[in-house]
């Protein structure tokens, strides 16, 4: 066997040169260099990095086995590694790796190829026909996620509360917990993993509109530039959000300012809150602090320090339906951003206009509405009803 091609380290790299030789690099101070390596993780989500190191390793693992040196990397074996990749099979005969996945694989490579002064093996024609082949053999629907609408969530709060009405206080932590996540998901239009990021902060109430909810980062939103969604008073006490947030707040404020004594006399007793409106006139007080406002609930009511995660929050939407009575078939399609497709698909069946429901969920292509419109709400403003069938 050939001794394999020395790997090249990035410091090694020499700058591809022009017609006249480059300008000697600066000499940064030692603090100003770590400002700049600060920025530079900065500029991207935790998420998004970690996601990036892990395509980068696999790539790199891949290149050692087949004994090649994966920085720089020529198209060609580019396309070896993503047709290798796209032929591996989960035990039930499923492609291991989704086309997107092996997509996001190439702009990793093409990444860091761009930060090491090379040129990005991704964007040659080769690589791109690999991924429009394999695109195309796996050509299927996507899965979505079955909204949940405003009477699914009314069954499920209701359901919930009657539970917790003659269980243990821990019970009712969790019940006020959940009640305000689903009812903020569906009026806000938040996906989980905004309503994962909330800080108590966040959430300002407003005495003529209810409450103002500041998203400060999102999916779409990398450069964190934010946005601010309002969660209005509920004509009934049940699933008005800005009870079940007053409600979930003074636990929250109980916990940590009295701790598991403090919650335990709070809801020792019936819990009847949610009968009849308990929002109006709430002014509140302003909280700078960083308490994260959705938390873990122990089974023995204790909350947790940090934030749910937006897997946790998926799990509680499904869990709940369950104990709502609804079928299983149903609860497996159901996830975190069943609470965001709830609010577009309810909104457009009630004739809302594509850009009253961008100015909730933050959409900047009314695509996107009319793919939920053709999921969920098929009829609403479809010619067929005029047929006279």
């Amino acid at each position: 066997m050939t001794k394999p091609p020395k790997v090249i380290e990035p410091a090694e790299i020499v700058p591809v040169t022009g017609a006249s030789a480059p300008a000697a690099p600066a000499v940064i101070p030692a603090d100003v260099e770590a400002a700049m390596q600060r920025l530079r993780i900065a500029s991207m989500s935790p998420n998004t990095r970690a996601a990036q190191l892990s395509d980068w390793a696999t790539f790199t693992r891949w290149c050692d086995r087949v004994e090649q040196v994966p920085l720089p990397a020529s198209p060609e074996l580019v396309s070896w590694f993503l047709t290798e990749k796209s032929a591996e099979l989960r035990p039930d005969g499923r492609p291991a790796f989704a086309s997107s996945t092996l997509t996001r694989w190439v702009s990793t490579i093409n990444k860091v190829h761009s930060l090491a002064g090379h040129p990005k093996p991704g964007q040659a024609s080769a690589v791109r026909e690999i991924l429009r082949g394999i695109a195309r053999t796996r050509a299927t629907p996507p899965a979505r996620r079955e909204p949940l609408l405003t009477d699914d969530v009314r069954i499920i709060v209701d359901a919930m509360r009657d539970r917790s009405a003659t269980g243990t206080w821990p019970e009712r932590v969790a019940e006020r917990r959940d009640s305000a996540l689903l009812l903020f998901g569906l009026t806000g239009a938040m996906r989980r993993s905004e309503l994962a990021g909330l800080l108590v902060s966040d959430v300002r109430p407003h005495r003529a509109d209810g409450l103002y909810v500041t998203i400060r980062q999102s999916k779409t939103d990398q450069a964190a530039a934010g946005r601010t969604v309002t969660l209005p008073y509920g004509s009934s006490p049940a699933t008005c959000p800005v009870c079940a947030y007053w409600r979930w707040r003074e636990v929250v404020d109980t916990w940590d300012e009295a701790g598991r004594a403090g919650a335990a006399a709070l809801l020792s007793g019936p819990d009847d809150g949610h009968v009849e409106h308990r929002c109006r006139g709430v002014a509140g007080s302003p909280d700078t602090a960083a308490r994260p406002l959705f938390r873990s609930v122990h089974r023995t009511g204790g909350l947790g320090a940090t934030a749910l995660s937006g897997q946790a929050v998926a799990s509680m939407i499904q869990r709940r339906a369950v104990q709502a009575g609804y079928a299983e078939e149903f609860v497996t399609m159901l996830g975190g951003h069943s609470l965001r497709a709830g609010f577009v698909t309810q909104a457009v069946r009630n004739a809302a206009s594509a850009e009253q429901i961008m100015t909730q969920t933050g959409h900047t292509d009314q695509r996107m509405i009319a793919l939920y419109s053709r999921q969920h709400a098929g009829l609403h403003g479809n010619a067929v009803t005029s047929l006279g069938l």
